[in-house]
């Protein structure tokens, strides 16, 4: 049985480097537009693995995740982890009306 459940850690602002640059923020509250579960790993099925896998992703100003790293996570769950989140696809974030980039934590539980 695959559970899968998604938290996001609000990780606040982080400020630019330089002038040029738009500022990153960060909202619990991002609309999620489309979800593609992770597939449950048939190796992992078969030798009862399961865990948390926690990944960092960053969203750009269109709502699609660019960089995506794990936190933490048996590498068999990580991996499909990531082939899932790469297809979410979120709301555009806006910050004083002007869309933004987003880093998020992403949470999720997989029981055998």
């Amino acid at each position: 049985m695959l559970v899968v459940w998604v938290s996001v850690a609000n990780l606040g602002f982080i400020e630019p480097q330089n002038a040029d640059q738009q500022p990153i923020a960060s909202n619990p509250t991002l609309k999620l537009r489309h979800m593609v579960e992770p597939a449950y790993p048939e190796e992992a099925k078969e030798n009862g693995i399961g865990g948390t896998v926690v990944v960092e992703v960053l969203i750009d100003k269109q709502g699609v995740p660019q960089a995506i790293h794990a936190v933490r996570g048996n590498p068999i769950l990580t991996t499909t982890a990531f082939k899932a989140v790469q297809q979410w696809r979120w709301k555009p974030y806006r910050l004083n009306r002007v869309p933004v980039a987003v880093e998020m934590t992403i949470a999720m539980n997989f029981e055998p």
